[in-house]
């Protein structure tokens, strides 16, 4: 499927020099080790642990917010692919505690 043009555009800074030096940044910073699970991270693509560099804040085009290390944390693809991009959809973390309640209180479960 073909991305829009707008899509192709936000797209574009990951394929830079400064981008490349950024991320790896920020996986040295985290020690290669995801900010989620806590698994150690690998190189390449091909496995649920490998490491992709994650936006805290979505940047939607915003060139400074895009380059803040700040705003970087180094996960593992499956939680990318999972439980990040779940909430990023839903606007909530749908994970559920040890006492049966949802740990995020945006949760719609918690609402009355």
């Amino acid at each position: 499927m073909d991305r829009s043009a707008e899509a192709r555009e936000c797209r574009r800074p990951y394929y830079t020099k400064r981008w490349s030096a950024l991320r790896r940044e920020a996986l040295t910073r985290d020690g290669y080790q995801c900010q989620r699970c806590k698994a150690m991270l690998t190189n390449g693509r091909r496995s649920p642990r490998s490491a992709v560099v994650h936006h805290i804040q979505a940047h939607k085009g915003d060139g400074e917010l895009f380059h803040d290390l700040a705003n970087l944390q180094a996960v593992g693809w499956q939680c990318h692919s999972g439980a990040i991009q779940s909430e990023e959809v839903l606007g909530y973390d749908g994970t559920i505690g040890h006492d049966g309640w949802p740990v995020d209180p945006r949760h719609p479960g918690l609402k009355r």
